[in-house]
């Protein structure tokens, strides 16, 4: 081989070299038992990108996404990661998220990646401080949260049989645009039925 090509091979070992020495740096040594008493165990994925790609692809599902499924088995239920280039901590834990809605603004602090204000704007609910973000989520939690839940079984009742009896001559239904516009706006501005 000639003299060029000998270097060149060596400059790119040495590059994959030190960026793999890097990112066993950031992400620790690759091993998910490696806990360093500061973050939660998790991977941060490939310099820049973090888990992008990963945490973007599409499911069908209406279960918990494979992305979270995936890190809870290998991680537990609080995990480190990186997502759009912002290195963050994801908790699936009821309590712990309980904890956090309840200290807000107090211990924890509500915090969005630049570029989640950029895709949805400045003026989003994430944006909001104090008084009118607690305003704007109790009000959510008062229309959509567990207790609320719990007392629209029998409504939920009623339109699943009247929606089976309109639909019992169609060939196909798309349950979930049939269903969730009329649920929703029932619920949000107070509509009752539609007289038929």
């Amino acid at each position: 081989m000639s003299y060029p090509i000998l270097v060149s091979l060596l400059v790119v070992a040495i590059i994959i070299g030190i960026t793999h020495w890097l990112y066993r740096m950031v992400n620790g040594n690759g091993n998910p038992t490696t806990y360093n008493g500061k973050l939660p165990l998790g991977s941060m994925g490939w310099p820049l990108l973090g888990e992008t790609r990963q945490y973007f692809t599409p499911y069908t599902s209406f279960d918990v996404p494979p992305f979270v499924k995936q890190r809870i088995i290998r991680y537990g239920t609080i995990f480190k990661t990186s997502i759009v280039g912002t290195p963050l901590i994801i908790s699936a834990d009821p309590e712990l998220n309980h904890i956090i809605f309840q200290q807000e603004g107090q211990s924890f602090q509500s915090w969005y990646p630049f570029t989640f204000t950029e895709i949805f704007g400045r003026e989003n609910m994430s944006n909001l401080k104090d008084f009118m973000y607690k305003y704007l989520k109790n009000m959510v939690l008062s229309l959509f949260g567990h207790e609320s839940l719990k007392n629209m079984i029998s409504e939920v009742e009623d339109a699943v049989l009247k929606h089976l009896n309109q639909w019992c001559d169609m060939d196909t239904v798309e349950l979930k645009d049939a269903t969730a516009k009329d649920r929703s706006t029932r619920r949000v501005i107070g509509v009752g039925d539609r007289q038929e």
